[in-house]
């Protein structure tokens, strides 16, 4: 009985040291928990109002990825920048960065989202509305909602790679055809052409428009062609985790933050719903978003870089 009682306990301290020593991402996300989290980040951006640059709830907006920042990241990094918009005008920007070092070191794994918001409604169905700023519930909010909620994941639960969670400044900012949009992830990727090859992401990722209630999520063409292979590993977590949104079709072509990385030959991904039908307008409010379907993206995006 003294041999089978020693044979046991060592058994027993055995599975004990095995259960302890089993990383974090063994354990499932806390669905309610983080849902929660995400969309009540998405409420306190929306009740900022319009966040274009310039504005109040751009201000706002800023001051509450830097608190967000402070409290969870490891370090929070702020890249101003100048955008000439006429012969004799300017506007400041800037992207703000929350850094986690991870647990092993590397090269960074780089997700983003544009916090801006766009000035005008040009995309409204009627004339007299379309110089007025948009909420931008979707478009603006929902990928900052779900980075916010990263920043708290991350803090909690830190992946193996570093994680740098940029957000972008104006992503939406100009006209058409004025060359001003894409500002943000172009000044980022200006700057990090200046430093060596090595320093350079493993990966990017830019989360955008992920709020529909019908959300479908095709793959792109640019992310399709530079990051296959991340793309794989992106839909594989959507199918184990049943996300329907995730199609596997390609759809789009579209240039959105991840392709100034792409063009420097960066693996970048794109997870975007263009087949919003309040896009670029005064009706991209709230109410048109989902819970579900933002945390059915921040849930595939947390269990893929817990991969990398």
């Amino acid at each position: 009985m003294k041999q089978l009682g020693q044979s046991f306990i060592a058994v027993a301290s055995m599975v004990f040291v095995l259960f302890w020593c089993l990383p974090s991402f063994a354990s499932p996300i806390d669905s309610s928990k983080y849902s929660r989290i995400i969309w009540n980040y998405l409420e306190t951006l929306c009740a900022y109002g319009p966040r274009n640059p310039g504005s109040e709830g751009y201000r706002e907006t800023l001051n509450l990825i830097r608190k967000v920042g402070e409290k969870y990241a490891d370090q929070v990094v702020e890249h101003p920048f100048l955008v000439r918009t006429a012969m004799s005008s300017s506007q400041e920007m800037v992207n703000l960065e929350l850094r986690f070092h991870g647990t092993e070191g590397g090269t960074p794994i780089l997700i983003g989202a544009h916090f801006d918001t766009r000035p005008f409604a040009d995309e409204d169905p009627d004339p007299e509305k379309r110089s007025q700023p948009i909420l931008g519930a979707n478009d603006g909010g929902s990928g900052t909602a779900v980075l916010l909620g990263l920043a708290q994941y991350l803090s909690q639960h830190p992946v193996a790679r570093p994680v740098h969670l940029v957000f972008f400044d104006g992503e939406d900012f100009g006209s058409k055809d004025s060359g001003l949009n894409l500002l943000g992830s172009t000044y980022y990727a200006q700057q990090l052409a200046q430093e060596e090859r090595t320093k350079w992401p493993y990966w990017v990722l830019v989360i955008d428009m992920i709020g529909d209630k019908d959300l479908q999520i095709f793959k792109e063409s640019f992310s399709l062609k530079g990051s296959s292979s991340f793309l794989d590993k992106i839909y594989r977590v959507a199918r184990e985790q049943g996300a329907q949104s995730f199609k596997e079709e390609m759809k789009y072509t579209i240039y959105d933050d991840h392709y100034p990385f792409h063009r420097m030959g960066i693996p970048s991904t794109v997870l975007i719903d263009f087949d919003y039908p309040h896009w670029h307008t005064l009706a991209d409010t709230l109410d048109k978003c989902s819970i579900e379907s933002m945390y059915s993206v921040f849930s595939v995006v947390a269990k893929t870089i817990e991969d990398l």
